[in-house]
């Protein structure tokens, strides 16, 4: 990644890791900023990224992941600096990243490992719930769930699974199904589809609504994100992972 973002606020923790040990800048709304070639964003904090001309990784922890509640529970203290030393056994694979050359399974376990580097400088937190765990796992793979239908699933009331989500995530349970809605929209985006189908498809009333949210998120235009020559997008397939281009 070599660019810079408008202010986003994302439901995912991010860890951004220079590959060529060069710093980035991350700067809050408060005017507060944090440079270094490693930083911890954790999920929901608002901020605006200066990485202009670095070759950064920017590894997002979804709420499904098994380490998601550790990066949950820093929501509250902001940005975390971090050492950059302890990934330094991962650089020649940070840089086969950048250059397009891992495949998409050597990418997820290496974003695997940057993410458990990561939690060996970081704080313990509490053993994540098993009934939130479950949740979380029951709206990722039907986004659509009622907040009864889910209480029914877990045998408890819809006010204390309301409750259970919101402490293990950050936010509501409808935000998060908001979120899982676009998240969607990655299995239409990268295809012929023109952005007001893809809008239409994902939820939204219409383009400019679409449009709106996905920059608030990204730091980018939809349109943007879709144009080859400013970011690389690697598509799994049947038989190899290529890079998407608008005549895929």
């Amino acid at each position: 990644m070599k660019s810079s973002s408008g202010v986003t606020s994302r439901h995912s923790a991010a860890i951004l890791v220079s590959a060529d040990s060069r710093a980035v800048t991350v700067a809050l709304r408060d005017g507060t900023s944090f440079a270094g070639p490693a930083l911890l964003v954790p999920p929901l904090v608002p901020r605006s990224l200066d990485a202009a001309g670095v070759a950064l990784l920017s590894v997002n922890v979804m709420p499904s992941h098994r380490s998601f509640h550790v990066f949950s529970a820093l929501q509250h203290t902001g940005v975390q600096t971090l050492q950059r030393e302890p990934y330094s056994a991962c650089d020649a694979d940070m840089q086969r990243l950048v250059a397009g050359e891992l495949t998409l399974d050597e990418a997820s376990a290496l974003f695997d490992r940057l993410i458990d580097l990561t939690c060996t400088q970081l704080p313990p937190a509490p053993p994540q719930d098993p009934a939130a765990r479950m949740l979380i796992q029951l709206l990722d793979e039907n986004p659509d769930l009622s907040i009864e239908e889910l209480a029914r699933q877990l045998g408890r009331p819809p006010q204390a699974v309301s409750r259970l989500f919101s402490s293990a995530v950050g936010m509501s349970a409808r935000d998060y199904q908001g979120w899982l809605r676009l998240r969607r929209m990655h299995d239409v985006m990268f295809t012929p589809r023109s952005l007001t189908d893809v809008a239409l498809d994902v939820g939204f009333s219409d383009s400019p609504q679409f449009s709106r949210t996905y920059h608030r998120w990204y730091g980018r235009s939809p349109s943007s994100t879709r144009d080859p020559s400013q970011v690389r997008v690697f598509v799994r397939g049947d038989a190899a992972d290529e890079p998407w281009s608008p005549k895929s």
